[in-house]
């Protein structure tokens, strides 16, 4: 491969990868005991996660038990206590629901609370599939704005039969873009 073309590709990669570097920093700099505690709160006992602690280790497992300083967290290995302040981040091990045979409400509303306000999402319902915004996370429903609409929707967990985030326009073009110019690149080299 020509020195040429492993720069147009990296030239290519790298300001996606940055990108999504970027918004994962973000994300993970705004760390809140209290936000922590909401989250564990809000994904409940049962619910797999993945986190890292303030010292950079990473854990997996599942929430056996909550309280108000901390949590149980069960993996292969055993439980271990964690209190809300040695956690720098903590996210659903699960990104997206798919409904087996029967709705699990329970689980449709851990992956919303995982995407949080504000996300983009495609949620599948009564026959229906919406592409918008979560406005609003209640305990029985959610709220999504759908995509070209003024009207929120109000969607109950119980009746989700798939959620999981959804990749904007902005970034479905550029996608392409990277994706024709890699393709372009290819057949000058060639």
């Amino acid at each position: 491969m020509s020195k040429l073309w492993k720069s147009i590709v990296l030239g290519l990669v790298f300001p996606v990868y940055y990108l999504s570097l970027a918004q994962s920093l973000s994300a993970a700099a705004g760390f809140n005991p209290v936000s922590i505690k909401q989250q564990v709160d809000n994904f409940g006992v049962g619910a797999k996660v993945g986190m890292k602690l303030a010292q950079g280790e990473r854990l997996r497992g599942s929430i056996e038990s909550i309280d108000d300083q901390g949590f149980v967290l069960t993996d292969r290995d055993g439980s271990r206590r964690i209190t809300y302040d040695q956690v720098a981040q903590v996210r659903l091990a699960q990104r997206a629901y798919r409904a087996k045979a029967e709705i699990d409400p329970v689980s449709a509303r851990r992956v919303v609370v995982n995407l949080g306000v504000g996300r983009h999402a495609v949620v599948k319902f009564s026959g229906r599939e919406l592409h918008g915004n979560i406005q609003a996370i209640g305990a029985a429903y959610f709220t999504l704005l759908p995509d070209h609409e003024t009207a929120p929707v109000e969607i109950p967990y119980d009746q989700v039969r798939y959620v999981e985030k959804n990749i904007t326009l902005g970034s479905t073009i550029v996608l392409v873009v990277l994706i024709v110019a890699a393709v372009a690149v290819i057949a000058a080299v060639r």
